[in-house]
Order: structure tokens, then sequence, then C-alpha cells
């Protein structure tokens, strides 16, 4: 793209009318809209719904808020046409670009900024990482939220964008209201009903002018898509009402080890990455559900791999890549060794991994308070997303499963998790991405507990874990055994 050196002239204007670049491009009033100003000078098609989002913005002290669902396009089609139309529109303007996190504004927001920029580069600009100057003397300007502190000093004609606003805190929110800016967009996806975002949308809504987009109204998502979401999780799922309905999630957590909440602020606000110690995790599945691989370095999960393979020896033989390509040694990754694992973990082993075992319907390593290992190490890997501990990977289907795992007390007091059964009764799928990432996060390479010497036996497998699967027909032939 261009670049133009900044000139230098007189204090820069800072009233709402809207005059135009200096520069040799010069838009006209009639194009000041937003909506018209986005398709005619960074020819973008707009949606109808974008149409209407981005002309409330054009009104002065617009307050406008959007939740949208997933994939809808509201970081490239409405915040970075909004934040570029106001620098140029109004001379002298500075609009601010924030979200929760700075990966958020630096990996999603910006490029999609730089990308419209270069369309324009006539109108005189320069720009960097998260920085842009005019030569008309507006600004925009990118940082994450977790500073309210870096709003102060700001003054005259300011547009604030909020993305992903469901992880700003409230006290940022007051940083902004001291600004008096003269335009906010405030838009996420919807999370829990709690916080300012879910406030905007209920009690103060009457000071905004607001929106809602469903996958429906995208025509860029795919229906058959859609129906294949819904179908696989129910429609009232949390997952299908925030991704596909633009909906809000009730968040009580109630029965469930992980809530819902609990996982959102995990993932907006995720720690600093520490720690080298590869670990890595495999759940074993066949006739229908899905094996997972899922790695971690330190607290960050750097990889989570999922496929159906019917037969085990295939099965076996694509665990073994994904080592390989990781780089990985047996004493670094654990298998689950319940019902299907065992055989599984045995072909492994003749294969030249002879990996940690762990059977998750097995002993707890705190049998009073347990019923299990399995629900053991799912409260172990909750306490670390509760304490925003690790660094999680973005997989949807991940966090619907870490999301719908309820846990009960069984008949001495001891906490249980709500079985695979139950769950499939309930209307939703094994958590094998869950199971992968639970074990990854609460198992420790070189713990003493996991010595292979204490591997359980077959017999232990089988009462604990054998009735899940021992009357499905096909993964039993998939093993070679008798299905008389």
């Amino acid at each position: 793209m261009g670049k133009t050196k900044t000139k230098t002239s007189a204090k820069p204007r800072q009233s709402e009318e809207p005059v135009g670049s200096k520069t040799k491009t010069r838009v006209s009033s009639r194009d000041a809209d937003c909506d018209v100003f986005t398709e005619k000078y960074f020819g973008l098609k707009l949606y109808d719904w974008q149409k209407k989002v981005l002309l409330d913005l054009s009104k002065p002290g617009a307050r406008v808020a959007l939740k949208a669902a997933n994939g809808s396009g509201k970081t490239a089609m409405i915040a970075a046409p909004a934040a570029l139309w106001y620098a140029l529109i109004y001379p002298g303007s500075i609009v601010i670009t924030t979200s929760g996190v700075y990966r958020q504004v630096k990996e999603q927001l910006w490029p999609q900024i730089r990308a419209l920029a270069s369309k324009v580069a006539g109108l005189g600009m320069q720009i960097n990482q998260t920085d842009l100057t005019m030569d008309n003397g507006s600004r925009i300007l990118g940082f994450a939220t977790d500073q309210p502190g870096r709003f102060e000093g700001f003054h005259g004609n300011v547009f604030i964008i909020l993305d992903e606003c469901k992880s700003i805190q409230e006290d940022l929110f007051e940083a902004v209201a001291r600004i008096q800016p003269n335009r906010i967009l405030a838009m996420s996806s919807p999370g829990g009903t709690t916080g300012k975002f879910y406030k905007i949308f209920s009690k103060e809504q009457k000071w905004w002018q607001l929106h809602t987009v469903t996958a429906f109204e995208c025509p860029h998502i795919k229906q058959s898509w859609i129906d294949e979401q819904v179908e696989m999780w129910g429609r009232e799922h949390p997952l299908i009402q925030s991704m596909i309905y633009g909906a809000f999630q009730e968040t009580s957590g109630e029965g469930l080890v992980i809530p819902w909440e609990s996982l959102m602020q995990c993932l907006d606000s995720p720690p600093t990455k520490d720690g080298q110690e590869m670990v890595a995790a495999c759940d074993f599945a066949a006739a229908g559900d899905e094996s997972v691989f899922c790695m971690r370095i330190g607290n960050k999960v750097t990889k989570l791999v999922a496929w159906r393979e019917a037969n085990t020896m295939a099965g076996c033989a694509r665990f073994a890549l994904e080592f390989e390509k990781a780089g990985l040694k047996p004493e670094q990754i654990f298998g689950d060794a319940g019902g299907l694992g065992l055989p599984m973990c045995h072909q492994l082993g003749e294969m030249g991994w002879p990996i940690h075992q762990v059977n998750l319907g097995g002993r707890a390593q705190e049998p009073d308070r347990y019923q299990n290992r399995g629900t053991e190490m799912w409260f172990r890997a909750a306490r670390q997303i509760d304490r925003m501990e690790a660094i999680l990977p973005g997989d949807e289907i991940l966090h619907s499963q870490l999301t719908t795992r309820r846990v009960g007390t069984s008949k001495t007091g001891k906490l249980n998790l709500e079985s695979k059964k139950e769950m499939k009764a309930r209307g939703f799928s094994s958590p094998d991405r869950g199971d992968a990432l639970v074990m990854c996060l609460a198992s420790v390479s070189d713990h003493p507990a996991w010595a292979r010497m204490n591997q359980p036996d077959l017999n232990e497998v089988l009462a604990a874990g054998m009735t899940d699967w021992s009357g499905d027909n096909k993964l039993r032939e998939s093993m070679g055994l008798n299905t008389g």
C-alpha cells in the first residue's frame, strides 16, 4: 500500500461535519453514510443487516450494539470498514479499536483494517501493526482492554469500537464513559447472561440501537451446515443458541463440571504461556465416535486432532503418525485404557509406543472424594479452566463437550460423572474431545502415579467400562471379537 508522509498543518478539526479527506481523492457529502461509503469506496457487497448496522453508526451520537452468530462477518464487514470510514470522513478524529484480549485486535480486526486501507491508499495514510495515521489528522489505534488506563487522555471527536464485547469488564465501560465518545460500537458473539454486554441487551437497551443476527441471515453460511449442527447438538444446546441463533446462554452451570461462563472467561482472558513440558493424550474410539489426539506444551494446548475410523489398526497407525509428527516420546503420552482403549494401547505398544495407560473408569487417586479416575481428572481440569490457567484451542465442538458434562453423587457420597449413555439419552454425543483435553491437562508426564507398573488389568477395565460399548456389534467386529 502506498504511504504518504504526514503533513504539518493547523490543529485538526474536531467537529462532526463530514468534510472528507484533504488529499487528492475527495469524499463527497452524499457518500458520507457508512453503508454507502463502505460499498462505494471499499467495494464490499453488504447484506441487508450489515447495511442497517452501518447506517445506524452514521448518526451522530450513535450507540450501536450487535450480537451475531459465529462466522457472520461482523469484524470484516462492520468493525473494519466503520473504523476507516470514520477516520476518513471526520478529519482530526480518533478511532479506538479494542477487545478483551489483544490477539482479537491484532490477529482478527487489524488485518481486515489493513486490507481495506490498501483500497483507499490514495486518500493518504500510514499504517503499522495496530496504528494508522492519516493526512487529514485522523488516527486509528488498537489495544486490549486489560488496561483501562490506556483510555485516559483521549478527547475530541472519538469513535470507540468494542470487539468481542462479552469479554470486556465493566470498569472499562466506565473509562469509556469518561471520554464521552461521539460514537460507540459494541459487538460480539453472545456469551452468558452476565456482564455488561448482556446488560446492554436487557436493562440498558433503551440507550442503544440493538441488532441481533442469526446464521440464517448470512447467505455465506450454508444451510446444510446449519442443519447438521442443529441435528448434532439439538436446538436448545448452548453452543447452537450462540453459534446459530445469536442468543445469550443461561450460565448458572447447575450440575455441570465446567460451566459455560467459566470456559468463556478462560478463552477470553488466557494466561501467559508458561512451561515447556510436552504432554499428549489419546481418546480411542470406533464405530462412529471420534478418535482424538490432544497435545500441550506447558500450559498451552497446541494441537487437537479428531477423526473417525472404524478399523482399530488404521486408528493406531494414525495415532503413531501424530506421535511422530509431534516429536513425542512414549513416556509423554497418555491413553484412555477403558473399553476399546485397552487393546489399542496394547497394539500401540507392539508398534513401539508403550504409552501410559489411564483407566478413566478405574480407581481415583483421591478415592474418598471421587468415584473414579475420570471424574477426578475432569474436576482437576475444571479447576485449571476456572482459574484461567490454561490456553485452550478455539474448537467449538470441544467447548460444547466441556460444558455439557454433568456430575452427581454416588450412593456413598462421592462425586461421579454422568455416563456417556446418559449423555446420549439427553441428545449429546460422546465427549471424546473433552476426555482427551481433560486427560491432557490433568496428566503430568513425569508423575510417579503414572508409572506403567500401575496400569490397569483387563478385568478392571471390563468391570468399569465395558458396558458402554460391549453391546455394539460393529465395534466388537472391528476388534475381532465374537458378536454372537
